[in-house]
């Protein structure tokens, strides 16, 4: 599968919040106006990055608003809506705090190939450059990747409970990798969301 099936995964995840955000009405409108099929897009389905940018440039004129709002709202939504609870409890299992979670992403991509045999996330790679202060290096051409990992990134922080400052530090080029810096400000800011490890607690509310 690798990076087209990576494709139908963010054009699923975009789908989602388009249609819920917004209604079924205006996601029909995009869809017609970026030449797409009226049923939409399937997760495990092989696409281009042609769809994927077409689509999200469709998407920001009708909706009138710049395109790295929009995904980062993406990525906020992958992680906080209720429908996507199995990629949060994933994340989670990267460890008890914000900072162990920074950690982890390094073997996200073994993790989400052991969840999806066959799917290629992009090398990723954390340095602490002082205490507090990472650097998030992600190896993708993707340029719309960089804002929904913003995104996500943020909304994991509050999951955690922890306050933190994300900016994009560099985009994907020819010449390098993306990067984000993320500074934790304080890793227990507030009392953060709750997290179960067991099946039976999650069901229960976690």
């Amino acid at each position: 599968m690798g990076n087209a099936a990576m494709y139908g995964l963010l054009l699923r995840a975009i789908q989602s919040y388009l249609r819920e955000t917004f209604g079924a009405l205006v996601w029909a409108r995009i869809l017609r106006l970026a030449d797409q099929p009226p049923e939409g897009f399937e997760p495990m389905l092989p696409y281009d990055a042609q769809v994927l940018r077409r689509l999200i440039t469709v998407a920001a004129r009708e909706l009138d608003r710049p395109l790295d709002p929009i995904l980062e709202d993406v990525g906020t939504f992958i992680v906080s809506a209720p429908s996507h609870r199995p990629l949060r409890r994933l994340l989670r299992f990267g460890g008890a705090s914000f900072s162990d979670f920074l950690h982890s992403l390094e073997e996200l991509p073994d993790r989400a190939r052991l969840a999806l045999p066959g799917l290629e996330l992009p090398q990723i790679s954390l340095a602490e450059c002082v205490a507090g202060q990472f650097r998030l290096e992600v190896a993708t051409p993707l340029p719309a990747l960089l804002p929904i990992a913003l995104g996500a990134l943020r909304a994991m922080a509050d999951d955690y409970g922890a306050l933190v400052v994300i900016d994009i530090e560099a985009r994907p080029s020819g010449r390098g990798k993306a990067a984000l810096r993320v500074q934790l400000l304080e890793a227990a800011h507030s009392s953060g969301q709750h997290f179960a490890l067991s099946q039976q607690e999650a069901a229960n509310g976690g």
